[in-house]
């Protein structure tokens, strides 16, 4: 669909003709919400009065304990307008107070980007889908399936709602045939986050004091019971290991135990790296010196090498000081 971008106030003219809102529109970068939200209040500047009155009082009675709110730049446009801008680079205040507002029924609408669905809960009838790029520190990126269905997903209030709305609004880049597929695509495997570093186990040490407690809360993560079938397909395959090697020791008429042989061959792997990597001539030999000196440290060897290179020097100079003195003798 290679068709301009709607502008916010047409927008959400369209969305009320069509009893579509309040509704959430994502856009993919801060600023384009920020942006929208500023032209949008702009074409709404009627509005009802009654719900501007609650928003005042709202705002005003928010304000009282979070007073760096009043300075902000959208107090305004979020006032007039009935809509917002919701991204991580408000105040934390400023967005606690637009959720309080979009809660209460008294905003139309909110431009957001794709981090608002997966942590604020928006009472919404519609959401608006501008594209289906994502802006990351490295550049572009397609919506995975999961981040479209979690956007699509806010979709319809719980109680008011029968259905929610999902609009694919025009764009320059926005594919109807790309959201299709996301929507029928099955959602991305959920993977643990969750790393035991030292940091980590010495704060759970310092908190439950011994190894049985922190045990059992990493027994209880999402990370165990992610790796948990892996670790038994591993245990299955060793056991099944152990068999064999029991198997091949008994045809050889061999009676040592099966972690004895493994113990043999770990040792006859290391002969044959060592071996393997060993020097054959003196120029081998050689460079293997020198490899190691570098890597014991640098210095000695740049020390070296700055005394030689002083040595050249003055022989150099000595050279030079000798045929200037046959040339005054001749």
């Amino acid at each position: 669909m290679n068709m301009p971008e709607m502008p916010p106030a047409s927008l959400l003219a369209a969305l009320g003709a069509y009893d579509l809102l309040p509704a959430i529109v994502f856009l993919p970068t801060r600023k384009r919400c920020d942006e929208s939200a500023a032209e949008a209040s702009l074409g709404r500047r009627g509005g009802e009065e009654g719900r501007r009155e609650s928003r005042r009082a709202l705002m005003r009675e928010f304000a009282e304990a979070h007073p760096e709110v009043k300075k902000h730049r959208h107090w305004d446009v979020t006032l007039r307008g009935g809509v917002a801008a919701h991204h991580a680079g408000h105040l934390p205040a400023w967005k606690l107070l637009i959720e309080k507002l979009m809660s209460a029924g008294l905003l139309d609408a909110i431009f957001a980007t794709a981090t608002v669905a997966a942590g604020v809960d928006f009472p919404a009838r519609t959401v608006v889908v501008t594209n289906v790029d994502a802006r990351t520190g490295r550049g572009w990126r397609n919506l995975s399936a999961s981040e479209f269905q979690q956007m699509t997903g806010r979709a319809g209030r719980r109680g008011r709602d029968r259905v929610g709305f999902v609009v694919a609004a025009p764009g320059m880049h926005q594919e109807p045939q790309k959201l299709a597929t996301l929507l029928q695509s099955p959602p991305d495997p959920l993977e643990s986050q969750f790393r035991a570093t030292y940091t980590t186990l010495l704060n759970l040490l310092d908190a439950y004091g011994d190894f049985e407690h922190v045990r059992e809360i990493a027994s209880r993560s999402f990370a165990h019971r992610e790796t948990l079938d892996r670790v038994v397909r591993l245990e299955r395959e060793r056991d099944e290991a152990e068999r064999r090697i029991a198997s091949k020791l008994e045809d050889a008429g061999c009676d040592l135990p099966p972690g004895v042989a493994r113990g043999l061959e770990r040792l006859a792997s290391a002969r044959d790296r060592l071996l393997t990597g060993a020097p054959h001539t003196r120029f081998e030999a050689a460079t293997a010196r020198r490899a190691r000196a570098v890597g014991r440290g640098g210095r000695a060897h740049q020390r070296s090498d700055g005394r030689a290179f002083g040595r050249h020097a003055r022989a150099s100079r000595r050279r030079r000081r000798r045929a200037r003195r046959g040339v005054e003798r001749k």
